[in-house]
């Protein structure tokens, strides 16, 4: 194998497939990073069997072959070889892989590449197409809601359903709900699978140019998309997800509107003297202000935020970390919470009853 790369080019596509890179792995291979010369290309492939990222650059090719290089490694070196303008890649008699550049050359060792897993790429059967800048904010408003806890793997999912011409994203993980739609095009085939929140944001980070639209197909087991010579590939997690259409109630007897950003930063300064205490929170509604209050032993706040109010007074608690990590993706001006009792669940929507593009419940925290 022997071929010529513009350094940046090489730097940018390794440091894109080395996320897919295994940690900790019994199975050596999986550390890798598999490099393919092939025509006028250079194919790079990481895989740890959950996600797996392959990205091609042009290559001038004097001779095809491929070999398998430690991946964390090879990215930390060509990192620091992004100024040269060529550099040349060369497999070695002795399985190691030369790398020249200027006057100098470096020196890796190889691995074969007969072992490292085959990316299965003709998949094309069910699949739509959005704005990149539309997916990216899709998974920006609801991923953040999935559980961390792996003994409830299902919940460590964004369910993806497509209806008519709409999609949604729901993420749950037993406190809180988010749930986004985002318009689609090009729509063929049933849609409906969990995806991993971690490759969903993988996928949102691959994205350079916003304006430019990207097709996600899924079949079998098995999430596919392609940004800008970038395949990306992830195993969907298997199981039936939470009904969650029966959680939200449609009911309520407390209903305020707030501006957004007055809100969310009386919340977020209650909540560093509400750390001590895990992080509760005291909401009072009355009339048309809104008291947000903390106390603990390192100190208190008490702020109040002017409201719109329809209904009854009320009284309730909140974890702030949810109610900080739903508001900051909220870009509206002006949100509605709906509320009904001090144990019953708060549900956010945009103060444009018209416009369901999101919601979000978050369980109140019980009075001790």
């Amino acid at each position: 194998m022997k071929a010529i790369v513009k350094g940046l080019d090489l730097s940018n596509a390794v440091l894109k497939v080395v996320k897919a890179v295994s940690a900790k792995t019994p199975n050596q291979i999986l550390e890798g990073i598999k490099i393919t010369c092939k025509g006028d290309n250079l194919i790079l492939l990481a895989t740890d069997m959950e996600i797996a990222i392959e990205k091609t650059i042009r290559a001038e090719t004097f001779m095809e072959g491929e070999i398998v290089v430690q991946g964390r490694l090879f990215a930390e070196f060509t990192k620091k070889l992004e100024n040269e303008d060529d550099i040349e890649l060369t497999l070695c008699e002795d399985n190691r892989l030369k790398i020249t550049y200027g006057q100098a050359e470096g020196y890796i060792q190889t691995m074969s590449s007969e072992d490292f897993p085959v990316l299965k790429k003709d998949i094309n059967k069910n699949s739509f197409t959005l704005k990149q800048k539309e997916f990216k904010d899709i998974v920006n408003k609801t991923s953040f809601a999935c559980s961390t806890d792996d003994s409830r793997p299902i919940l460590k999912g964004c369910l993806l359903e497509v209806e008519g011409d709409v999609l949604t994203c729901v993420a749950l993980d037993g406190f809180r709900l988010a749930i986004a739609k985002k318009n689609v095009r090009d729509v063929f085939g049933s849609i409906k699978a969990i995806v991993p929140s971690r490759a969903l944001v993988e996928i949102t980070r691959l994205i350079e140019n916003e304006e430019d639209y990207i097709t996600v197909i899924i079949q079998d087991n098995s999430l596919l998309v392609n940004i800008d010579n970038t395949i990306f590939m992830t195993r969907l997690l298997e199981g039936n997800y939470i009904d969650y259409k029966k959680i939200v109630p449609n009911k309520f007897e407390t209903v305020f509107r707030a501006n957004k950003n007055l809100l969310f930063n009386a919340i977020e300064r209650a909540s560093i003297v509400a750390k001590s205490i895990k992080n509760r929170i005291k909401f009072e509604i009355k009339e048309n202000y809104l008291n947000v209050l903390s106390s603990s032993e390192i100190g208190n706040v008490n702020e109040s935020v002017i409201i719109n109010l329809e209904g009854k007074d009320l009284n309730i608690l909140f974890n702030s970390k949810y109610l900080i990590d739903t508001l900051r993706v909220i870009d509206d001006e002006f949100i509605n919470f709906h509320l009904t009792s001090p144990i019953s669940p708060c549900v956010i929507k945009p103060y444009g009853e018209e416009d369901q593009d999101y919601l979000y419940l978050i369980l109140p925290l019980r009075s001790e």
